[in-house]
């Protein structure tokens, strides 16, 4: 009886520890729109069911492979993505612009253009 005990209280902490790990995933994509005057916007598509517990909670934007820039959240603008709009300034054309979203919980993405 008690290794029944053992074995039932396991197999629960398990499925609860499944259920968490199931419900938690990094953003899905990143997409990068720029305008000349030298704002990035960046798209952070990342579906949630409670955007103020399970978000986005960082962008670190690149310029050349340096960081240019860098904002963190407590809370996704929505439960389908974040988006938020970086001013950069005027950039040559040929620029590499990178940004890596990150999740509270886990994973990242990343995403990059060339300036034109």
């Amino acid at each position: 009886m008690k290794n029944f005990k053992m074995s039932l209280a396991l197999a629960l902490f398990y499925l609860v520890f499944a259920s968490g790990i199931a419900s938690a995933h990094p953003p899905k994509e990143i997409s990068l729109s720029w305008d000349p005057g030298g704002r990035l916007t960046v798209t952070v598509a990342h579906s949630v069911n409670d955007p103020q517990k399970h978000y986005v909670n960082k962008i670190i934007v690149y310029v050349n492979d340096k960081i240019a820039a860098q904002k963190e959240y407590t809370s996704q603008t929505s439960g389908e993505a974040q988006s938020d709009t970086f001013n950069l300034g005027a950039l040559p054309v040929g620029t590499s612009v990178k940004a890596e979203a990150f999740c509270v919980i886990m994973g990242s993405v990343t995403g990059a253009i060339t300036t034109q």
